[in-house]
């Protein structure tokens, strides 16, 4: 499906790095120049002249190396980012590091953070989170604070969640998955109606994963539609599940049998 933000994002990457390259040019074009100058022309041969060309060769360098360490860097990190939304944790994180080794930046540090943190490295990960938000005057990323938000929903500790989640959901990214998750917590409160009302506006959404099919069991059975409700759970009897998700699912079908 077209994503208008991740067009808009990858505009902007490729008009960047256009930028950069073609300024790079630029030097590497002038520091040609003056070398040629200065053989060619002997009266063009004194200390000034060469200590100029020096100058424009080695600010040629220096933003070469730059520009060659800034773009490995966000290369490495495009990529972790795919291993990440794959799966593939340990993968990502070595990709994170080398994205970070090229070019350190807040981004770099939380993507770490968040893929140590999901790796159970907790302290690490948080540590790594905090530094890249301190290092934006304490704002974070959708994708720190959804996951940083998610780890603590699955602690238990909602009320340090639930905040992350809500920033988190600015983004079409995790609004869905959000919104599941805040229904997760109601019905965990026992708060039908509120879960109700959170999903109602997606009755028509195909269920394909497995914490959806939960909630709109939840809600069948709540209203009094337990063969619906045991339909749904049946799709995911045999799908990997945590522990905590696995409590989920055993009290809900302990429910229906009642």
């Amino acid at each position: 499906m077209f994503n208008i933000a991740n067009y808009t994002e990858n505009t902007k990457l490729v008009l960047f790095e256009s930028s950069k390259y073609f300024v790079l040019l630029v030097i590497c074009i002038l520091a040609i120049r003056l070398w040629r100058r200065w053989l060619k022309i002997p009266a063009s041969r004194n200390a000034g002249s060469f200590s100029g060309t020096l100058a424009v060769t080695g600010l040629a360098l220096v933003v070469g190396t730059l520009s060659m360490c800034q773009s490995l860097g966000s290369l490495y990190s495009y990529y972790g980012m795919q291993a990440f939304q794959n799966g593939r944790l340990p993968q990502a994180l070595a990709l994170f590091q080398t994205a970070d080794q090229n070019w350190r930046t807040a981004d770099t540090l939380g993507q770490k953070g968040v893929c140590l943190l999901m790796l159970g490295d907790t302290d690490r990960g948080l540590a790594l989170i905090s530094q890249a938000r301190a290092r934006r005057k304490d704002k974070g990323t959708p994708f720190e604070d959804f996951y940083e938000g998610i780890y603590y929903f699955v602690k238990g500790d909602v009320n340090r969640a639930v905040p992350l989640l809500e920033v988190a959901s600015t983004d079409d990214t995790y609004r869905w998955d959000v919104i599941k998750t805040f229904a997760v917590i109601n019905l965990d409160a026992n708060h039908i109606g509120d879960a109700a009302g959170l999903m109602q506006p997606f009755q028509q959404v195909e269920v394909t994963e497995f914490d959806h099919a939960y909630i709109l069991a939840s809600l069948k059975l709540a209203e009094g539609k337990k063969a619906e409700a045991r339909a749904l759970l049946d799709k995911y009897s045999e799908a990997p599940l945590t522990p905590a998700w696995q409590g989920r699912f055993e009290k809900l079908r302990a429910k229906l049998q009642e």
